[in-house]
Parts: structure tokens; C-alpha cells; sequence
């Protein structure tokens, strides 16, 4: 949610090239297997240099989209090696609007992981965390549930239960999906933006993990993905039925 009035600075022009041909990868334009033109056709073609295209190729192949073949030159790779987590492949994939399928994929993810890291952070988290979760709900009882800031805040409890696990391929993983959450919550929140919907189960989640009842904590989380996920299609079925 940008704040409309203030100017984006103009991108390098690496990343433009790089944000072109990662679209066309990310949406099918250009297939998996495919190999791209040779760096000085595909330069002339582009209307850049060279060394402007190195550095997106770079910066793709970082993200797991592009590979160098001996024999082929650049080619993509396998979707299966994209990095779904990056903030630009998720943008490139979801595109100017959030699709079904993404929710479907979201909130499965959500499901499988969310509810036993609330349950580990209820038997794991130290005082120092449990004091982080409560400044966290704090804040997020206290801002405007319309503005871009109570999206944050949303974003950073739940990041903030998956460390308090004390998991460190769960405390890995928060950064990772924080692009995820921030898209699904705004969409959540144009659904259902009242407080009184979403900071109850909120407060019962990290009333539970401190009080160190696991069982709770799980079930409480689980209870806030299925009204969560059922905001978010419902919001995307208002938005597709407005168009």
C-alpha cells in the first residue's frame, strides 16, 4: 500500500531488464528448457548493453530462473528451481492482481506450518520472545485495521511466532514469507476490515502461547487460517465480480 503522492526513484537499469525478462519467464511467456537469444542479439534486441544484461542475467540466475548451458548458452530452468519466496518472482507470478490458485498454495502452506509453530513457540519461546509477541499484538490492537501499517504489523506477528518456535528452518522461513502475508492481509482486510474480526484470534493465539498451552495455540492459529483464507477468496470474488 505506497502512499500515492510519493515518486519511486527510477529503477537501475539492470533490474528493468532483469524485471522484462523474469515476467516472461515467471508467466510462460518464455518456457522452462528455453533457451535465450545469444547475449548480443538479445542485447540489440532489448535496445541495452551488454554489461547492463550480464548484470540481469546475474540477478535472474540468483533467483533461480536462468542457468548457464555450455552448449545452449542461458537457458531457464526447471520451475522446480525457482525461488518462489523472492519478492520478485512472487510479484511476477501473481501479477497486477492475487489469483486463486496463489491463495490455494498460500494458505496450504499456512496450514502445514503456522499452527505447530504457534504450538512450538507456546513450549519453547523465551521471556524475551513472549515480550516480543505482546509489544507485537500490541501495536497491531492499536493501529487503524485500513492502513498499510496494521498490515505490517500483522506480518510481523505472525514472523514473530515462527521465531518464537526456536525452529531454525521455521526462524529462516519468516523473512521468506513475508511478501506472501503482506499481499494476503491486504486482501483480507478489504474484505473484512473491522478490528473486532481478526484481533480476537489474534490475542488468543498469543495468549495461549504464553500461557504454554500447545494445544491451544495450535488450535486457536488453525481457527484464524480458515476465517482468514475464507476473507481472502471472498474478497478475490468481490474483486473479479466488480470487473
Amino acid at each position: 500500500m505506497p502512499e500515492p503522492n510519493r515518486r519511486r526513484p527510477r529503477a537501475a537499469r539492470h533490474i528493468q531488464i532483469a524485471d522484462q525478462i523474469g515476467r516472461q519467464i515467471v508467466t510462460g511467456e518464455i518456457s522452462p528448457g528455453s533457451a535465450l537469444q545469444n547475449m548480443t542479439d538479445l542485447a540489440k534486441s532489448m535496445a541495452v548493453s551488454r554489461s547492463a544484461l550480464r548484470e540481469a542475467i546475474k540477478l535472474l540466475a540468483g533467483k533461480g530462473l536462468l542457468e548457464m548451458s555450455p552448449r545452449r548458452g542461458t537457458v531457464v530452468r526447471d520451475r522446480k528451481a525457482w525461488n518462489f519466496f523472492d519478492e520478485n518472482v512472487l510479484n511476477w507470478r501473481v501479477g497486477p492482481t492475487l489469483n486463486a490458485a496463489f491463495l490455494r498454495d498460500l494458505y496450504e502452506l499456512r496450514r502445514i506450518i503456522e499452527p505447530e509453530a504457534a504450538a512450538s513457540a507456546a513450549v519453547r519461546a523465551t521471556p524475551a520472545m513472549l515480550a516480543e509477541l505482546e509489544r507485537t499484538l500490541e501495536r497491531l490492537e492499536r493501529i487503524d485495521p485500513s492502513t498499510a501499517e496494521s498490515v505490517i504489523a500483522d506480518v510481523a506477528l505472525h514472523q514473530t511466532i515462527l521465531e518464537a518456535s526456536g525452529n531454525d528452518f521455521l526462524i529462516a522461513l519468516a523473512p521468506a514469507i513475508a511478501t506472501c502475508l503482506a499481499m494476503a492481509f491486504s486482501l483480507q482486510r478489504r474484505a473484512c476490515p473491522s478490528r473486532d474480526h481478526f484481533i480476537h484470534d489474534h490475542g488468543s493465539i498469543v495468549r495461549a502461547i504464553c500461557r504454554g498451552d500447545a494445544d491451544e495455540a495450535r488450535e486457536f492459529m488453525r481457527r484464524l487460517l480458515r476465517q482468514a483464507e475464507i476473507d481472502a477468496t471472498t474478497s478475490l470474488s468481490r474483486k473479479a465480480q466488480d470487473h
